[in-house]
């Protein structure tokens, strides 16, 4: 059984199954890169909706990671030092505790 779908441009029935799969490998550094970016952003937007995005308030990055759902704590500690690198967060008792930085304002 084939799918079916209408290309809202031209209005042409296209076979779903014949469109190209992405084929960028799951190990690719890049992709990992992306993923960590991206927990970065999202944890400097949680300080910001937990703050107010007020200067100067710490946040226990335990509270973060239960308002996230966080797990892994690997990735959560490779988001916030790289967060910390970009200047979006400062941390302090090694990352037990985190706050905005002025561009980290912005991100959120």
């Amino acid at each position: 059984m084939s799918s079916q779908s209408v290309d809202v441009q031209t209005g042409v029935d296209i076979d779903v199954e014949d469109l190209p799969v992405n084929d960028l490998p799951v190990n690719d550094p890049a992709v990992e890169d992306l993923s960590v970016e991206g927990l970065a952003r999202r944890i400097t937007r949680e300080v910001w909706d937990y703050t107010g995005g007020l200067p100067g308030r710490w946040v226990p990055l335990m509270i973060i990671q239960e308002r996230l759902a966080l797990e892994d704590e690997t990735a959560t500690a490779d988001a916030v030092q790289l967060a910390v690198e970009r200047q979006w967060l400062e941390e302090f008792g090694g990352q037990n505790s985190i706050r905005l930085t002025g561009a980290g304002r912005c991100i959120g």
